[in-house]
C-alpha cells in the first residue's frame, strides 16, 4: 500500500493527529518527534488500522531490502506504545497477535481535507529503496544537527516537525555496507587516571576490526572527537558515514574490569547486539578481539578462520605488559614534544621487559622513535643510534608476527624516513596495506611511501581512503592536500585544505604554510605572502623567502633566508636547496642538494616530486644525486 500517493489528509484518534505528508505526530496540538523508522512503523499500522499487519509485511514496508533482527520490530512496537501511552492513549493501542503480527486497535478517522503543501514537499513512501548516493554530508550540515541532544530512539516534544530538506538528508544517507564506528568507551571507574584503559581498549578494538577485510571502520581520531558530545547515534553515524555505531563503558575493579558494549544500527536506531564482559586481570587482554568477533558475527559478516586468528596478532597474554602498552599508547596519543614520546617509549620498554615477544609493542616502539627523531636529537651520533634502535624494533616485530600489518608499516616508516631506502619502504607498506585494509594510519603511511617513489595516483588514492575513514580528522585532509601538492595537483590540494578548514576553524601552522605554498606555485605570490606574513617560525620564513623573491623583493627575501638559517643551522640542506632552486641560483641549490644527499637528509623523502626542486630536474648533477639515492626521476 502506497501511503503517500493516496488523497492528502491526516489520521486522527483520541488526542493524536498523524500527518503523513509533513511527517508530524501531534498530541493535543503539541508536536512529538519520532525517529524516522518509528514514524514509518506507526504510519503503516495506523493506515492499516483494524486489520492484522503480518510481521513480515511490516518488515518489508519499513525496512525494504535490509536484514533486520526480529527483535528490532518488537523494540519499535515497545517504543511506540510508550509514546502513545504518555499522550493519553490506551495501554493496548497496538495489539500483538501471537504468531502473526500487530493490529492498531484505536478507532481512526481520516480527514481528507486538502493540505497547504506541494507535491515537491512529499517524501517517498517508507517502502522506497534507499538512495544510491554515496557521498558524505557537508560537515557544516552534519555538525549543525549536533545541537539536538538525546538517544537514537529518543522522543522530543514541543518542537516543529522536520523540514523537507531535513527529510531529504535523512533519506540520502546511505552508508557503505558493514561500516562501523567505535566510540571512545566511557571511563566509569570513578578515577580519571584510569581513562587510559577505556581509551586503549577502544583503540585496540578499532585495530582488531580493521583486520577484517569486509568491515569498514571509522578511524580513531574521528570517533573519539565525539567524547562528551550530546549527539545521537544517528547524528554520529551521518557525520562519519557509517551504518552502525559501537558504544560502551569500562569500569576498572580491583581484580579486573567490567566492560559493556552495544552495537546500534544507525538507519533504524535499534540495538543489533549488546553484551557485558566481566574479566579478571588476566582476561583483559582478549576483550578487544572478543568484541571484534562478536561485532562481525552480529553484522552477519563471514569470518574465515585465518581472519579470526588475525584479531589477536601481535598481542600478549601478560596482563601487566598489556597495561604498560595501554599506558604507552595513551602517552603517544597526547605527545607534542620529544619528551612526551620518550615517556611513551619508557612504557613500551616496560611492556617488552615483561613480554619480549609482544610484537605490537615492538612496532609501536619503532614508530615512536621515528617521531622522536623527526623532532630532532642532540646530534648525528645520537640520531644514528636511535635510528638503529628503531630498525631493530621494527625487524623484531615483523619476525615475531609476519602477518601483522602494523609491524610491516612500522618497518616501512623506519626504512623510508630514517634510511631513505624508498624501494624497501614501499614494499613494506604494500604488505601492511594488503594485510590490514581499511586502517587509516596504514593508508597514510602507504601514501607517503608511494609518493617517495613518484607513484602519484597510488599515493592520492591511499590518502583519499585515509580521509574517508577519518572524516573528522583535520590531519587526514591536510595529509591528502600534501600528497596532492606533491603531485602538482594544486586545485585539488586547495579543495582538500578547504575540507580541513571545515573540520577545524583555524588550520595548523604547517597546513597554513602548505596552503601558501600551493598558492605560490599557482602564481599567487602576494596572497601566499599574506598568509605567512607573521613569520612565526622557520616554515613561514621559508615561504616568505620564496614569496618575496617572486614579488621582486630580493633584499627582503635574503632577510627571510637569514631567519631560516638562524632557526635550522647547517642541518637543513634540503630546505636551502629548495630556496636557491626557486631563486634561480642553480649552482648554490645543487651545492646544498649534494650536501643533503651526502648526509641522507630526511627532507629528501619527497625529492622525486617536490615542486620546489623542479628547476633542477634537467641538470645532470641533480640526476646524479638521485642515482646515489637509488631513485629515478619520473618527470
Amino acid at each position: 500500500m502506497d501511503l503517500f500517493t493516496r488523497e492528502q489528509g491526516t489520521y486522527r484518534w483520541g488526542s493524536f493527529t498523524l500527518d503523513p505528508v509533513r511527517r508530524a505526530l501531534t498530541c493535543d496540538g503539541a508536536n512529538i518527534k519520532l525517529a524516522e523508522r518509528l514514524f514509518d512503523v506507526l504510519l503503516y499500522l495506523v493506515a492499516n488500522h483494524g486489520r492484522v499487519v503480518e510481521r513480515e509485511e511490516l518488515l518489508q514496508a519499513v525496512w525494504p531490502n535490509r536484514v533486520v533482527e526480529d527483535s528490532n520490530v518488537g523494540q519499535a512496537i515497545f517504543e511506540l506504545r510508550k509514546v502513545l501511552k504518555a499522550g493519553g492513549g490506551a495501554d493496548r493501542s497496538i495489539v500483538t497477535v501471537p504468531g502473526r503480527g500487530f493490529r492498531f486497535a484505536e478507532p481512526v478517522a481520516f480527514d481528507a481535507a486538502p493540505l497547504a503543501t506541494t507535491t515537491a514537499d512529499r517524501p517517498p513512501p517508507p517502502s522506497s529503496p534507499p538512495s544510491r548516493w554515496r557521498g558524505h554530508l557537508p560537515l557544516g550540515i552534519a555538525l549543525l544537527s549536533l545541537v539536538i541532544a538525546g538517544l537514537s530512539l529518543a522522543v522530543w516534544t514541543g518542537h516543529a516537525p522536520p523540514s523537507a530538506s531535513d527529510r531529504a538528508a535523512e533519506r540520502a544517507f546511505a552508508p557503505p555496507p558493514h561500516s562501523v564506528a567505535v566510540l571512545a568507551f566511557d571511563n566509569m571507574s570513578g578515577d580519571p587516571a584510569q581513562s587510559y584503559v577505556a581509551d586503549g581498549l577502544s583503540e585496540q578494538l578499532i585495530d582488531s576490526l580493521t583486520q577484517i577485510d569486509t568491515i569498514q571502520v571509522a578511524a580513531r581520531t574521528s570517533t573519539f572527537s565525539f567524547r562528551g558530545s550530546h549527539a545521537t547515534i544517528g547524528q554520529i553515524a551521518r557525520a562519519l558515514n557509517v551504518g552502525a555505531v559501537l558504544a560502551g563503558s569500562v569500569r576498572r575493579t580491583g581484580t579486573g574490569l567490567v566492560l559493556t558494549a552495544q552495537l546500534t544500527d544507525a538507519l533504524t536506531g535499534f540495538n543489533i547486539w549488546s553484551r557485558t564482559y566481566d574479566r579478571d586481570q588476566a582476561g583483559i587482554v582478549t576483550v578487544p578481539s572478543d568484541i571484534a568477533l562478536a561485532v562481525a558475527q552480529s553484522m552477519q559478516v563471514a569470518l574465515p578462520a585465518d581472519q579470526q586468528a588475525r584479531l589477536t596478532l601481535g598481542g600478549t597474554t601478560n596482563a601487566a605488559a598489556y597495561d604498560a602498552y595501554l599506558r604507552g599508547m595513551a602517552l603517544r596519543r597526547g605527545a607534542r614534544v620529544a619528551a612526551d614520546y620518550q615517556a611513551a617509549l619508557a612504557e613500551f620498554d616496560r611492556a617488552l621487559a615483561l613480554d619480549p615477544s609482544f610484537a605490537l609493542a615492538h612496532a609501536r616502539r619503532a614508530i615512536t622513535i621515528v617521531a622522536v627523531i623527526s623532532l630532532g636529537t642532540d646530534g648525528t651520533p645520537a640520531q644514528q643510534q636511535m635510528a638503529q634502535q628503531a630498525q631493530d624494533a621494527a625487524d623484531r616485530a615483523v619476525a615475531l608476527s609476519p602477518m601483522l600489518g602494523a609491524a610491516h608499516s612500522a618497518r616501512g616508516a623506519v626504512l623510508g624516513h630514517l634510511k631513505l631506502d624508498h624501494e624497501s619502504a614501499f614494499v613494506e607498506q604494500e604488505k601492511a596495506k594488503a594485510l590490514t585494509p581499511g586502517n587509516a594510519g596504514i593508508e597514510t603511511n602507504y601514501a607517503s611511501a608511494a609518493l617517495a617513489l613518484g607513484h602519484v595516483d597510488l599515493a592520492v588514492n591511499a590518502a583519499r581512503r585515509a580521509a574517508d575513514l577519518d572524516l573528522l580528522d583535520p590531519n587526514a585532509w591536510g595529509q591528502l592536500a600534501q600528497v596532492l601538492y606533491e603531485g602538482h595537483r594544486y586545485g585539488e590540494a586547495l579543495a582538500a585544505l578547504d575540507r580541513e578548514r571545515a573540520v577545524v576553524a583555524v588550520l595548523p601552522l604547517r597546513h597554513s604554510v602548505l596552503r601558501a605554498l600551493v598558492l605560490l606555485m599557482m602564481g599567487h605570490a602576494r596572497e601566499a605572502r599574506t598568509l605567512c606574513a607573521a613569520g612565526r617560525d622557520w616554515q613561514e620564513n621559508q615561504l616568505l623567502a620564496l614569496a618575496d623573491h617572486a614579488l621582486g623583493q630580493q633584499a627582503a627575501a635574503e632577510a627571510d633566508l637569514a631567519k631560516v638559517r638562524a632557526a635550522l643551522g647547517n642541518d637543513a640542506a634540503s630546505n636551502y636547496a629548495e630556496i636557491y632552486a626557486q631563486w634561480g641560483q642553480t649552482a648554490e641549490a645543487l651545492r646544498f642538494f649534494d650536501a643533503a644527499v651526502r648526509n641522507r637528509d630526511p627532507g629528501l623523502l619527497d625529492v622525486l616530486l617536490d615542486p620546489l626542486l623542479d628547476p633542477l630536474r634537467d641538470d645532470p648533477r641533480f640526476k646524479a644525486g638521485l642515482a646515489r639515492l637509488k631513485l629515478a626521476d619520473p618527470h
